[in-house]
């Protein structure tokens, strides 16, 4: 949808000196005998938890919007962005680049677990060479937390289920075996194919298990809801803003931390364990939350209409 650059907004977090956290992704120098630094780059500086504002300085910063599902056309836009190599290989070429995708991963296509697998691949790869990849969550990967699965298609609940047998099966961690899926992930796609079964009870069954499957990885507390958990709403990176959907004063008003912190919450499904805390609606639900905001690509009558709307309700 859109990523704004809000230089006017007061978006200096509250417990930045608390939260930063130095990554060490630093580009490859060393100091000299005298102890200056010479034309070595910063190392990237996070702070917030999941990573709400970031310092990237001097770094090519390189965005990319929604990929839902579409493992081959992720992996093109990945190769004209300039951070993965064209040979197949999934290697990060980015150098120290900066890459944020801005959400929508899921729904609509099939291969959605394959893309957060990949994306975290690189995400490893590029910390080693001095850059980061960041990700924020959209309105379909909160959908997909609350249970919405309008816009899942067929295969995509076919790759939940081999997904949940493959992590089943896997001996090891899940770090090691969720950035491993991308590059098996097709092996069990063919293998899944070349068993294909026409006949009609099978596929319900098989349909039936695909459902129970998504819901088990994408339920609040569930493995691939915790992955998602990994990531904002709301992404600083140096003097730019990014998000899915767009940011309004309300929003910064409430607090960008926070409302990350809150999302980030409610999907490890820990809610229910403090009474304290609550579904995140400023964030996930409504026309004018950060997810579902479209008043950035609409004409400006609407954004007006909607300020002077606001202002009233302040003065009511």
């Amino acid at each position: 949808m859109v990523s704004l650059c809000l230089n006017s907004l007061p978006l200096t977090p509250s417990s930045y000196p608390k939260n930063l956290a130095d990554t060490s992704l630093t580009s490859s120098s060393s100091l000299s005998s005298n102890g200056s630094v010479g034309t070595a780059l910063k190392p990237i500086v996070v702070g917030g938890n999941p990573p709400t504002f970031v310092s990237a300085p001097g770094r090519r910063i390189v965005a990319v919007g929604d990929l839902h599902g579409d493992l081959d056309q992720a992996r093109c836009a990945l190769e004209m962005a300039g951070v993965l190599s064209s040979d197949g290989e999934d290697i990060w070429t980015g150098e120290d680049t900066v890459l944020i995708q801005l959400g929508d991963i899921l729904d609509r296509g099939d291969d959605e677990i394959a893309i957060l697998s990949l994306l975290r691949s690189l995400d490893v790869q590029a910390k080693a060479k001095g850059g980061a990849v960041f990700q924020v969550n959209g309105n379909h990967e909160t959908m997909n937390v609350e249970g919405d699965f309008r816009y899942v298609e067929s295969h995509a609940f076919d790759e939940c289920a081999d997904f949940l047998e493959y992590m089943n099966d896997y001996k090891y961690g899940w770090d090691e075996a969720f950035v491993g899926w991308c590059s098996v992930s097709r092996r069990w796609k063919n293998e899944r194919k070349m068993s294909r079964n026409n006949w009609g009870p099978w596929n319900l069954v098989k349909r039936q298990k695909g459902v129970i499957a998504r819901s088990v990885l994408f339920r609040p507390g569930g493995p691939l809801a915790c992955e998602l958990a990994r990531h904002a709403v709301v992404l600083k990176v140096n003097d730019w803003v990014f998000c899915h959907g767009g940011l309004l004063p309300h929003h910064v008003a409430y607090g960008i931390e926070r409302m990350n912190m809150e999302v980030s919450q409610w999907m490890k499904g820990l809610i229910e364990e403090d009474s304290n805390l609550h579904m995140p609606f400023i964030a996930t639900k409504g026309y004018d939350s950060v997810v579902w905001n479209r008043l950035f690509s609409r004409d400006i009558s609407d954004l007006e209409d909607y300020q002077i709307n606001q202002a009233n309700k302040c003065y009511s």
